[in-house]
């Protein structure tokens, strides 16, 4: 049966108040300026109170709304307002800065966000807006309104200037508190926010701050992404540590980033430019876009390894001929550090070092700045002390994840020094060897494209000073070279002549493949050994 009338004319004036609370009650979208300046002409025939809902529900100093998603505020509240501001007001909410015009059809004069009150005051907008907003604004009685230091408004700008009208001009008392003037329709009385607190870079404990870097493809810091719309600098920390990563960094206000490496230093750039604030944090800065903040934890000296000392965290070369250790190289996936140290230890080596948790290197001496030989006329030092953080990569093989084995062009170097009683040989070595007496003549330098010695040669995995020389010598040369561990070259001039580099001595420290008592050379370096004929001290 259709309804009467009478009855339909009831049902619209029951429903007319509810009508008009719900036009009155729908919040704020700064998105939607028409709908926004709607509410707007509603609330002027309601003014000085209205029937918005009121969000001072939950802790003021810690929430806030977006006007785009005020949409999704408590709007179907129509019980009376019982709210309480539970923070507590500040003593002086912050400085007046005047009047304004809010009736621009694009957007609003302070737009990040917005809240509603039927016991606003200066105080409670203040705590609205928190400590992420350095200006506040109150209008129409009950409604308050925050800008971000990311908002884009300025006291100063000519825009805000121009909106500047008369004070008589916000005559409306707060909701909450008569004594106070809360604006007017389309007019704004803006302050500054006594509790803004400018976003900072946060401390975390256990970490050092590392600097604000230029995001790259691959990411700096590639491992497990945490994407959190309540991040804060704390919670990135824990949750990389919780897995074991030494390095952590935040982004794009949101995003949690681990890594097992420092980043290339290229790539800071200057602190400004990481300008996001935290999600779950307004005074904190988390990068921006494409800007990352990056921590790396701060790391404590690694413990010795059997009767090897830990020595630091060096910088090593990526060219294979002027690595920091020259000696004995091994690769396994699943490196632990005593697998490094007996393997050079066995062979007799009282340095080693191991490099991007996979990598293990030996050698005689490490070629550090302390070194002067290296700066002879060969080449730089390649090993420069570095903070042990940059030596943090796991070892492949420690399921516990407790040791660090380097970086990547990073060398965790540890030292024995008693391993080793290495020499070059002297004459009375190969007479007592029932050879003819050969004399050790220095470290040269040597060229794979023009060889010093280009006579015979002879690769051994057993190679020693004696196998070399006695090649040699069967074949009637009179010089004899050892280079790289194994290499053995024989010839009876020096090619080049006079123009032979000698180097230091101690770029031929590469222990023979097959002695760890002798030395056999080094990357392009050969130990060279010279029948005593030639000297006129031939012990035949």
């Amino acid at each position: 049966m259709a309804p009467s009338s009478r009855s339909v004319l009831l049902q619209g004036a029951f429903l007319l108040p509810f009508l008009v609370s719900s036009i009155s009650a729908f919040p704020y979208n700064t998105n939607s300026n028409a709908n926004s300046k709607a509410v707007d002409a509603n609330l002027n025939l309601l003014k000085p109170r209205s029937h918005f809902p009121t969000l001072f529900k939950r802790q003021q100093n810690t929430t806030t709304t977006s006007p785009a998603a005020a949409d999704a505020i408590d709007d179907d509240d129509d019980s009376e307002d019982s709210s309480t501001i539970t923070a507590i007001p500040p003593s002086n909410p912050g400085n007046r800065l005047g009047c304004y015009r809010d009736d621009s059809p694009i957007s609003r004069l302070l737009p990040t966000s917005f809240t509603a009150s039927d016991t606003l005051t200066l105080e409670s907008c203040a705590i609205f807006c928190g400590s992420s907003s350095p200006y506040f604004g109150v209008e129409y009685g009950r409604e308050c309104w925050c800008a971000s230091s990311t908002s884009g408004f300025s006291p100063t700008s000519p825009a805000t200037v121009a909106a500047k009208v008369d004070d008589a001009q916000c005559s409306f008392p707060c909701a909450g508190n008569a004594d106070q003037t809360c604006g007017a329709g389309d007019r704004i009385e803006v302050y500054t926010n006594a509790l803004y607190r400018p976003p900072r870079v946060a401390n975390v404990r256990g970490f050092d701050y590392l600097g604000c870097y230029r995001e790259t493809s691959p990411r700096l810091l590639p491992n497990s992404l945490l994407g959190d719309d309540t991040l804060t600098v704390e919670k990135c920390a824990a949750y990389c540590t919780d897995l074991s990563f030494p390095y952590f960094g935040v982004e794009y206000g949101r995003e949690c980033w681990c890594g097992v490496s420092q980043p290339d230093a290229a790539q800071l750039v200057p602190a400004t430019d990481c300008s996001m604030t935290c999600a779950g944090a307004g005074d904190e800065i988390c990068g921006a876009g494409n800007r990352i903040n990056v921590y790396g934890r701060q790391m404590e000296v690694p413990a010795d390894v059997g009767d090897y000392a830990y020595q630091g965290c060096y910088t090593d070369s990526p060219v294979p001929s002027e690595k920091s250790l020259t000696g004995k190289v091994m690769y396994d996936a699943d490196m632990t550090l005593d697998e490094c140290r007996v393997s050079c230890q066995e062979d007799g080596y009282p340095y080693f070092g191991t490099e991007y948790g996979s990598q293990c290197f030996c050698g005689t001496k490490l070629y550090d700045g302390d070194n002067d030989s290296d700066n002879e006329g060969d080449y730089p030092a390649r090993a420069f002390l570095v903070p042990n953080r940059e030596c943090s990569m796991r070892c492949g093989g420690d399921a516990t994840n407790a040791t660090t084995c380097g970086d990547a062009n990073r060398l965790s170097v540890y030292w024995n020094g008693i391993v080793s009683g290495a020499r070059n040989l002297a004459l009375e070595d190969f007479v007592a060897a029932d050879l003819p007496g050969w004399n050790y003549q220095g470290c040269m330098r040597d060229d794979v494209v023009q060889r010093t010695l280009t006579g015979p040669t002879l690769r051994n995995n057993d190679m020693t000073v004696e196998t070399c020389v006695a090649f040699c010598n069967q074949g009637g040369f009179v010089y004899a070279g050892l280079e790289f561990m194994s290499e053995c070259y024989c010839g009876n001039a020096l090619n080049g002549g006079d123009d032979i580099e000698e180097v230091d001595d101690s770029q031929c420290e590469q222990l023979c493949a097959g002695s760890e008592t002798e030395y056999c050379g080094g990357p392009n370096k050969l130990s060279l050994y010279q029948r005593a004929v030639l000297l006129g001290t031939d012990e035949e």
